[in-house]
């Protein structure tokens, strides 16, 4: 029997992608840890803008930050994305694989205003970031080095197709889900970009982040607390959860709960909280879905086969929200 989320570990719940005042957030890191923590949450990368953070001073025994900051790489470098809505971007978050790594790899002055003045452990030369696949390639070879691993963000707010990530090398996971975009009325839930990387043959995870920053003076709550992370690790130390995430131990969700996941004698099984659908994708065109019927279904079985070459699986609910595990390569199994 081969286990991918075991029900004998412990699931930590998170939020990968979250601004502060540090950058163009409404709250504090001290406020957005009690709101989070008051939810559930067990661990929060607070990825503001351009520079690296370090907020491991919030950290106790039920919570954890992670190191991390989000980059733009844009079009046109000195126009805003606010201005600019046509303009292409590449938007991507750095999470830091040491909690006390906060140099911020790939530092350009010309995105200083999101500093706010805050002391930043960067270069004293800019690093001139250049939209396109060469250069957003140099700037994800080099933030590895630095050891960090890195998320593409929310490819269609950003405007970018297959023709421009499709190029795109050494990424961690890829954003399925982000809050903030749903929020505003741009459709970001999108599993397909997911699959044009796997069918590439490229080893990336499923994440998913609020990207809240928490700006709607009538509901400033409501771009957080729409997706999370399961991570399943043995105890809540940052060399767990992040040895977690780069082995793919999480799942992502909108709601949905999976309690277990492994495979046995050519089948692969889950459990979850109540569903009304759980289907099975391959690298290819064959599928298997499992619909509730009398009672709303906590388990399903699905057959595995060598051609299949990936597995992944949705777990649906009544309402619509979903959860997703990561594809799993069956020669690898």
């Amino acid at each position: 029997m081969k286990v991918l989320l075991d029900k004998n570990k412990n699931f930590y719940k998170g939020n990968m992608h979250c601004h502060s005042t540090l950058s163009d957030g409404t709250f504090t890191p001290e406020e957005l840890k009690k709101m989070y923590k008051e939810k559930g949450y067990s661990f929060l990368a607070i990825t503001d803008h351009e520079h690296v953070n370090n907020n491991s001073y919030l950290d106790d025994e039920e919570f954890l930050t992670i190191t991390s900051a989000e980059y733009a790489i844009k079009e046109f470098p000195k126009e805003s994305t606010l201005v600019n809505l046509n303009m292409k971007v590449c938007h991507l978050n750095i999470y830091a694989k040491k909690q006390d790594n906060d140099y911020s790899v790939c530092y350009n002055s010309v995105l200083d205003h999101f500093s706010k003045g805050n002391k930043i452990n960067k270069d004293d030369t800019d690093y001139d970031r250049v939209y396109g696949k060469d250069g957003i390639n140099d700037l994800i070879k080099k933030a590895n080095e630095a050891g960090f691993f890195v998320a593409y963000n929310h490819p269609r707010w950003s405007l970018e197709n297959y023709g421009d990530y499709g190029g795109y090398e050494g990424l961690w996971g890829v954003e399925i889900f982000n809050t903030s975009v749903n929020d505003g009325g741009l459709y970001e839930y999108d599993i397909n970009v997911l699959d044009d990387f796997l069918r590439d043959g490229k080893r990336i995870f499923a994440t998913s982040g609020d990207d809240n920053h928490n700006h709607n003076k009538d509901n400033p709550l409501s771009d957080s607390f729409g997706t999370f992370l399961m991570v399943n690790a043995e105890s809540l130390t940052y060399d767990n959860i992040i040895n977690a995430l780069l082995k793919g131990d999480f799942y992502t969700s909108t709601g949905p709960v999976i309690e277990e996941l492994y495979i046995d004698d050519g089948k692969v099984y889950i459990k979850c909280s109540p569903a009304s659908k759980i289907t099975l994708s391959t690298r290819g065109r064959r599928s298997a879905r499992c619909d509730a019927k009398d009672a709303p279904l906590t388990e399903a079985v699905f057959e595995i086969r060598e051609k299949d070459e990936y597995i992944r699986l949705d777990v649906i609910d009544e309402n619509g929200r979903r959860a997703n595990t990561q594809a799993y390569f069956i020669g690898e199994l």
